[in-house]
């Protein structure tokens, strides 16, 4: 039997849904410059698909990683050359890519079984700067630090020629994605990446493989980072090396640490929240701090970011989502002395 505050009422999940679908329509009825709106929105759909594969991995088994950007760059390269030099069709790419990445994740698993927390972090980090090098090495067929050129995703005869078609191509497999995930969560898979994640003694006492899951973990993780980096290639139409640093994959950290960690939906309003704000609202005190501040412009950025997540740890540990399922408790239990439920 679900308990009273049980967040099983999922009633509204159809209508977010249908305003998804529709928000391209009001942006376009509301302002000339919808397509620069769009475009962001994209990004934040192809940033949703890898946080929640993050925070599978993070969130619900508890395991650092801090090369998530190198996972987004290896979907990315691989769907290029798969599509645009192999000749292969952009659905089987789909199929193929996030296995690729998925089998990345693997090798990186194999330190986690020996290590974990800051210096797993530490040996993700140094996958990165391992696959930036052979992005470079590879120049004949990845473009190298030049760069490569991307061709238009097409989908069972469908050519994805715009950020209006993008945007409902992303938007349907992000809605896949979060659902694959809650479903992952909500399994016996899910909840041995929680035991694995609250205490690995308790786990393996109680039968569990450690090995075997943890490296699970990874893969499925990797899976979502390649099906994102796919999406990120087609839609962008050039990758290059400077779109896959470091900073990056501290951009999916606090992505997954303002929205919630431990939480699909908490991952989702993280991933909304940092894009819109360092697209729409940072640009418009952007100049005037900088000059104030005497920052660089990729220092500011790290600023801002170093900022939120402090604050977030500090004073909402528990994230948007956190914030919300509060706030929905206070209400339901409002007016008998709600504050009485959180002392």
């Amino acid at each position: 039997m679900k308990g009273r505050y049980d967040d099983e009422n999922l009633k509204w999940i159809p209508i977010l849904i249908i305003a998804v679908y529709l928000s391209p329509f009001l942006l376009k009825s509301a302002t000339f410059s919808y397509k620069y709106y769009l475009y962001i929105l994209n990004m934040a759909g192809i940033y949703m698909i890898l946080t929640v594969g993050l925070d599978l991995l993070s969130g619900f088994t508890g395991l650092m990683s801090l090369g998530h950007a190198a996972f987004l760059a290896i979907g990315a390269y691989t769907s290029a050359i798969l599509v645009d030099q192999a000749g292969l069709p952009f659905e089987l790419s789909l199929i193929i890519t996030p296995v690729i990445v998925g089998l990345c994740g693997l090798m990186i698993g194999f330190p986690a079984l020996r290590i974990e927390g800051m210096y797993l972090g530490l040996t993700t980090m140094g996958f990165g700067f391992i696959v930036k090098r052979l992005i470079i090495a590879f120049r004949d067929w990845t473009g190298g630090s030049a760069g490569l050129q991307v061709s238009k995703a097409t989908l069972f005869g469908f050519t994805i020629s715009n950020d209006w078609n993008n945007y409902f191509m992303i938007y349907t497999f992000a809605i896949i994605a979060i659902i694959v995930a809650r479903r992952i969560v909500k399994s016996k898979l899910g909840r041995v990446f929680m035991a694995i994640r609250d205490s690995e003694q308790a786990a393996q006492a109680s039968g569990i493989n450690i090995a075997k899951y943890k490296m699970l973990s990874f893969f499925i993780s990797g899976m979502f980072a390649g099906f994102a980096g796919v999406l990120f290639a087609h839609t962008n139409h050039f990758i290059s090396t400077d779109h896959f640093d470091i900073l990056l994959s501290v951009y999916f950290i606090v992505m997954v640490l303002v929205g919630g960690v431990g939480s699909i939906y908490g991952a989702v309003l993280g991933t909304l929240f940092i894009v819109l704000m360092e697209n729409m609202f940072i640009p418009l005190f952007k100049d005037t701090l900088t000059q104030y501040m005497h920052l660089e412009a990729g220092d500011f950025q790290a600023f801002i970011f170093g900022l939120i997540m402090l604050l977030f740890i500090i004073f909402q540990p528990m994230g948007l989502y956190g914030m919300w399922l509060k706030m929905r408790i206070y209400w339901k239990l409002f007016p008998f002395n709600p504050r009485k439920r959180f002392t």
